[in-house]
């Protein structure tokens, strides 16, 4: 079975690596901004959305490390300065020691960076983030790591699906939480740390955007296509649905019934709106792709006859010849000539003689196997290339030609044809095996026409064995 190349669509890699790039430089910005909240006892600066809850500052500085891991490992840095392996390892150490601190209840010193009166009056530890932030980090640590290493693909892959759920899991639970129904363990996890986190596991998938995951999103394929529109709405849309519900009943104090009545009918209308979204994209890409079957078509086939034109058998004789001198692989060329055409456009005008050519090509097509090639050389020469048969075989086909323009009620007269064959040699160039069917094909013309002249297999037609 033969290996289908894996083509990647070109604007595509490129516009990942600038989402990686800018999702490195926004992560950085943003952590930066809150630690100056910190610094400066700004506490706007540290929540970003007034009222909830602050981004810790040890998670500001885990974030910073990680927009700059993520920079750093860019093709465009020097060597010398692809710090991202380390960085990775400093966020990781972050988000494992604050794991520790969570789980054995003991204070490891990384949560005292900044003053933070809140948390003890609320009967926590002053500065510490929220467990599953912890476990965010540590693993978004590993994973900036692994790609930055270009080391253990299909586990930094598990690690990135585990962080967004972790991340989704956040967001919806952010919506109940909103409504003041539960307390679980996203509570207290700043919204804008949850955006910030999915912000960076994206930015560090698409800085390697040819393999893994986004190897299929990035794919010139109608699969990429669909993966770069849909993955990430589809993602985010069970969350939209959970803030809708929750809101509506928090803000609104609509029944439940009718709550959950709305968000039937909003969620059949995204499904229908992304089935729609789908069937237009796939119209779309299917009318490019027939118009580019259509443009390569035209570029390697002759109007007039419906045949290949002399670029398309220029290109199809030379991988015949590399084929010969690779595997062996015996082929046999057949020059063709339609006899005294000149004296039959003059009597009977051109467009009498372009119905001959037109119904030349469809004799030739019907004489020939669907691996053959009939091709228009020029005027009134055809050529026809007959892959893995010798010269007797050619001469059967050259033959077969020959009865097939006998017997057909021409419509004005008889048309014959002249035929010259040749079998490859090993060694033979383009122009070698082209002049020994033109020589026989020669040979023919002044035997008398309406005939076939057999070239003589040159010594070394094949490789000895």
């Amino acid at each position: 079975m033969i290996a289908v190349p894996f083509h990647q669509n070109a604007d595509a890699v490129r516009g990942f690596v600038l989402f990686s790039r800018f999702a490195a430089v926004l992560t950085g910005m943003v952590a930066l901004v809150v630690l100056a909240g910190w610094w400066w006892s700004v506490p706007l600066l540290t929540t970003l959305v007034p009222g909830q809850h602050a981004m810790s500052a040890n998670a500001a500085v885990a974030f910073a490390l990680s927009g700059a891991a993520l920079l750093l490992a860019q093709d465009f840095v020097p060597a010398r300065w692809r710090l991202g392996p380390w960085l990775s390892l400093a966020v990781m150490g972050i988000g494992v020691t604050t794991l520790v601190e969570h789980v054995w209840s003991v204070d490891a010193g990384i949560d005292q960076l900044f003053h933070d009166p809140a948390p003890r009056v609320a009967g926590r530890a002053p500065g510490r983030m929220a467990a599953p932030v912890a476990i965010a980090l540590a693993l978004l640590g590993a994973l900036g790591w692994l790609v930055s290493r270009r080391r253990y693909l299909y586990l930094r892959e598990v690690i990135a699906v585990v962080l967004l759920g972790i991340v989704v899991t956040g967001l919806a639970s952010y919506a109940v939480a909103l409504a003041g129904r539960v307390n679980g363990p996203f509570e207290q996890v700043p919204l804008h740390t949850l955006l910030l986190l999915l912000l960076v596991v994206l930015g560090w998938l698409a800085s390697a955007p040819t393999t893994g995951f986004t190897r299929i999103a990035t794919a010139d394929t109608f699969g990429g296509a669909l993966a770069r529109r849909l993955l990430l709405p589809s993602l985010l849309l069970p969350v939209v649905f959970v803030f809708v519900f929750e809101l509506s009943q928090s803000l609104l104090g609509l029944p439940e019934t009718l709550t959950l009545a709305f968000v039937a009918l909003g969620s059949g209308g995204a499904v229908a709106g992304l089935v729609w979204w789908v069937a237009s994209l796939l119209d779309t890409l299917e009318r490019q792709r027939m118009e580019s079957a259509q443009l390569r078509s035209d570029a390697g086939t002759d109007a007039l006859t419906g045949l290949a034109n002399r670029r398309a058998f220029d290109d199809r004789l030379a991988g015949l010849l590399r084929g010969q001198r690779e595997r062996d692989a015996l082929f046999s060329l057949l020059m063709l000539d339609l006899d005294r055409f000149k004296t039959y456009n003059d009597d009977f005008g051109h467009l009498a003689g372009d119905q001959v050519l037109r119904i030349t090509g469809h004799l030739l097509l019907a004489a020939l196997r669907p691996s053959d090639m009939a091709a228009r050389y020029g005027g009134e020469e055809f050529v026809l290339l007959l892959p893995d048969t010798n010269a007797a075989g050619a001469t059967e086909v050259a033959a077969r030609v020959l009865d097939a323009f006998r017997g057909f009620a021409w419509p004005q007269r008889m048309v014959t044809i002249s035929i010259g064959v040749a079998q490859a040699a090993f060694d033979d160039a383009p122009a070698d095996l082209i002049q020994r069917a033109d020589a026989a094909l020669y040979d023919a013309k002044h035997a008398g026409r309406n005939r076939v002249v057999t070239a003589t297999v040159p010594a070394g037609a094949r490789r000895a064995t």
